[in-house]
This record gives C-alpha cells, structure tokens and sequence, in this order.
C-alpha cells in the first residue's frame, strides 16, 4: 500500500512510519524540516518532501497519488503556555491541516484526534457516541474530526489518550521526577486519565489502515484509572514514593489554561475496538510501564 504520512518526526509519528516500513509499504512523508527527517529515518526507500500542509502546495499531488493518508501532525498541546497566538498555532496545525488533507483524501483517511475531544465529564463513562465538550480541547477536537470529514473516502478518526512512551512525551516527562520520590496527584487525583501505550496505538493505525473501521474510535487501552491510581502505579514499578501532590491551583500558576489537559477528568471504554475484537498488548498500566520504565 502506498501511505504518506505527516507528522512523521513526532512521538508516535516514528514508530508508525517505522513499522509501516516494515510491513513493506510504500511510504511518503511530509515534513517542515526534510533535514531533521533525514537524521531520524534511514531507510532508502522512504521519500521524504518538506512543505507546510497548513497551506495548499504540491504536497497535495504526491497525497493524491497515494492509497491511504495517515494525518498525525499537530503542535505540541502542552508544549507552551496558551497565549492567543499559540491558541492560534494548535488550530492551525490541525484543523487547518487536515481540511487541506482531506481535500485530496479520496481512498482512506486515518487522521489523530484525542480524548479531549470530550471535555471534563468526571466520572462518567464516555464511549464513541457521547458528544464534544464545550472547552477549548473539546471545540479544538470537534472541528479536527469535522475537517477530516470532509474527505471523500473512508475516514477514521483515531481519539488519543495520553501515548504512553518512555523515550517522549507525557512519560518522559514525568519519569525524572519519580525518580527522585518527586512524583505524585495532580489537583484532585480523582480525575480519569485516559492512557494508550505507544505500542498499541501504532498497532491502532495499522488496523485502521487494514478493516474496514470508519468513524471516531477511542483509542485508549481498557483499564480506567484515575490520576491517583496512575502515579501510585508508575511509582509502584519504580519502587518510589508518591506523595507530592501538584495543587490545580499551581499548576494553572505554572502553565496556564493548558493545565486542564492534566486535571480534566475524562472515563474513556475504547467501545469500538473491543467490539471490532482488538487485542491489546498492554490493556493494563503496570505491564506497559514495566516495559517503559525498566
């Protein structure tokens, strides 16, 4: 199959280049900085363009050309305090990037979106069919899926929940902290956070590329737990303590409004691929992070 795939240099962008590579496919991908790509990725039979897919350009031909489009691209949500302008980057990066995407998608469109989509339902159980909260996460996911809609061909909208991977993102992040038993509850500690090891949301993409799957899928692993059952078993695997708690009032103090990534509560049941019959090679958290932290 031919694929082209943007986001390519991002967290899960690499291992799901990386493993489409190994499946034999055909792959295009689509960078701003061809150089920095070159460095990451080795094999000689990936083509790689540099251009902006917030715009059109001839980007859109090579993308029309191809089989399927896996969209992945996307600023960092809790890489900068929200000021106006980068409020303006996060839905650029993606909404504006994905209606440009989707003007060429005419076979399979696999594009990212993410449990945020939902907004802070505390306790409630959110499957597929629940609707967009009316934060800004909640409106920036609603209009990603709409553009990607768009699309002429078979649209699949993958809802991410934080990818659990020791080597980037979220993980990363926190693991020097519980190293030195500086770990510990965000705000309350009993809001849902929705978690995806990296390996099985590649394996996500990759089914997604292959059934016939079409719509939004939650894609989060089965086991629900709340921020407090998450750091207590992160420094369980780490043999440390968690006991620094992160008030949500200071956390607001240090990074904004983007704070209500980590103290929304969102009780995410990944309905549709348990039905569709997915087996997950983490469905639980102390196993993937065994994996990650050891």
């Amino acid at each position: 199959m031919r694929v082209f795939v943007t986001g390519a240099t991002g967290l899960l962008g690499r291992r799901v280049v990386t493993s489409l590579l190994d499946s034999q496919h055909e792959l295009t991908i689509v960078t701003r900085n061809a150089t920095d790509a070159h460095q990451q990725f080795s094999d000689d039979s990936l083509k790689i363009i540099e251009a902006d897919i917030t715009h059109q350009g001839d980007w859109q031909t090579t993308a029309s050309e191809c089989d399927a489009i896996v969209h992945l691209a996307g600023a960092g949500i809790v890489d900068r305090r929200w000021t106006a302008s980068y409020k303006k980057l996060l839905r650029s990066s993606r909404i504006e990037s994905t209606k440009h995407v989707a003007e060429v998608a005419d076979n399979i469109l696999i594009c990212a979106s993410a449990t945020g989509f939902y907004g802070d339902c505390g306790d409630q159980e959110l499957t597929e069919q629940d609707p967009a909260g009316n934060d800004f996460l909640g409106l920036l996911c609603k209009g990603w899926e709409e553009a990607a809609r768009r699309a002429s061909g078979r649209v699949v909208s993958l809802r991410f929940g934080i990818i659990l991977d020791g080597r980037g993102g979220a993980l990363a992040k926190m693991l020097p902290l519980f190293r030195f038993g500086l770990g510990g509850p965000v705000g309350s500690g009993k809001q849902y956070w929705p978690w995806i090891a990296e390996q099985d949301a590649c394996t996500i993409v990759q089914g997604a590329l292959t059934h016939d799957w079409e719509g939004a899928i939650n894609a989060v692993a089965p086991e629900q737990l709340t921020c407090t059952e998450f750091v207590r078993t992160l420094a369980g695997v780490m043999n440390k303590p968690s006991l620094m708690k992160v008030p949500k009032i200071a956390l607001r103090v240090m990074i904004g409004e983007g704070s209500q990534v980590l103290t929304a509560s969102q009780r995410v049941n990944p309905r549709v691929l348990l039905d569709a019959g997915f087996k997950f090679e983490y469905p639980m958290l102390q196993r993937c992070l065994e994996t990650q932290c050891c």
